[in-house]
């Protein structure tokens, strides 16, 4: 009857949020009825079996949700007990690093950022081959024993102390980008423009801000056994006030390194700028270019969108995927977005951001 799958994070300081989906199912067979021995999917109407949503367009098969199902919730679509309808509600991975305590007496060795995540997917015992994983800039700092210590906040200061990210992909496998990911093909490149031009992918729904809510110009981080380092502009303070940042507990191994992404965070947020928050796709209105795209664009994939009346001509990065379809609506996709002209920095070995002058600021 009705799919909705989210993935993702709404905006790029914020953490990867564990992926959710919604299935609806017509239940007037009694299929789904658990203890329905005579129903087609007895006995494995179960909790946390796993689901894999899937379509295909054009002979082409895409994964847009891969978790475990979590909860059965019989309804009703005509009250009080007609029409029956199981709801399938879902989680992927992420949300079993929640439940996850970790407990080793050794613990971990300072390793990369990439190891790190590698070592705590190996203690929730999840195949070596459903995982793509960077072997990221940072050094981590030895953990010393571990007592029933939350898998999922040890995975976040990871990814904070790394400034990288880790989600489930649309077909289950874990991914881990470091800081540099998207200085790599084929993230520097645009895939898509979206605009209100002739020739331009048209979209449904652009909503835009340009306020405070992420205006940051004070920014303050301490790693574990280190002193707090702060990054601040004056300017930025003056025209709308302190507002603060502060990340504590971090893994990286030295103070200098903790400095550079205080003044990272500082460069990107110190200054508003109108950002297009989302962009929202009803592909059916030209099925031939959008569903290829609604359907096979991930998390980091960049696109560019233009809007001529507001001198919009920016390219973005997905954050966040949304999916939904119903019967009544079709399909619509929504994509979280970040300003990825603000992502561009210049790195040190990496092809295409290693030339002084070719980007606009150093990256650590």
């Amino acid at each position: 009857i009705s799919i909705n799958t989210k993935r993702g994070r709404q905006h790029e300081i914020n953490r990867m949020e564990a992926g959710t989906a919604t299935v609806v199912l017509l239940n007037t067979s009694g299929n789904y009825w658990p203890d329905n021995a005579g129903g087609s999917y007895y006995p494995n109407v179960k909790p946390l079996k796993r689901i894999n949503i899937r379509v295909t367009y054009n002979a082409v098969t895409y994964d847009l949700y891969t978790g475990f199902i979590e909860d059965w919730e019989p309804d009703f679509l005509l009250k009080p007990i007609k029409g029956a309808v199981m709801n399938v509600r879902c989680v992927d991975l992420i949300g079993a690093l929640s439940r996850l305590l970790l407990n080793d007496y050794t613990g971990y060795s300072l390793e990369k950022s990439g190891t790190r995540v590698g070592h705590v997917l190996d203690n929730l015992a999840w195949p070596a081959g459903a995982r793509d994983l960077d072997t990221g800039q940072s050094d981590m700092e030895a953990s010393g024993e571990l007592a029933n210590v939350n898998a999922q906040q040890h995975s976040l200061i990871v990814q904070q102390s790394e400034a990288g990210i880790v989600y489930v992909a649309g077909d289950g496998d874990v991914q881990f980008e470091d800081r540099h990911h998207r200085l790599k093909s084929p993230h520097t490149v645009s895939q898509a423009i979206f605009g209100d031009d002739a020739g331009e992918m048209g979209y449904y729904r652009l909503p835009m801000s340009f306020g405070s809510t992420h205006v940051l110009n004070d920014i303050r981080i301490s790693r574990e056994g280190g002193y707090e380092q702060v990054a601040t502009d004056a300017t930025s303070q003056g025209d709308y006030g302190k507002r603060s940042l502060s990340r504590t507990g971090l893994l990286m191994t030295t103070d200098p390194e903790a400095l550079s992404q205080a003044q990272y965070l500082l460069k990107r947020y110190k200054d508003p700028t109108l950002r297009v928050k989302n962009i929202t796709l009803r592909p059916a209105v030209d099925a031939a270019n959008l569903y290829p795209k609604v359907f096979g664009y991930d998390i980091s994939t960049r696109i560019t969108i233009r809007l001529n009346q507001a001198s919009l001509d920016k390219e973005y990065y997905i954050e966040g995927i949304t999916h939904g379809y119903r019967p009544s609506r079709g399909w619509e996709t929504k994509w979280d977005l970040s300003d990825a002209d603000v992502q561009q920095y210049w790195a040190i070995g990496e092809t295409g951001f290693s030339e002084i002058g070719e980007t606009t600021y150093v990256a650590y």
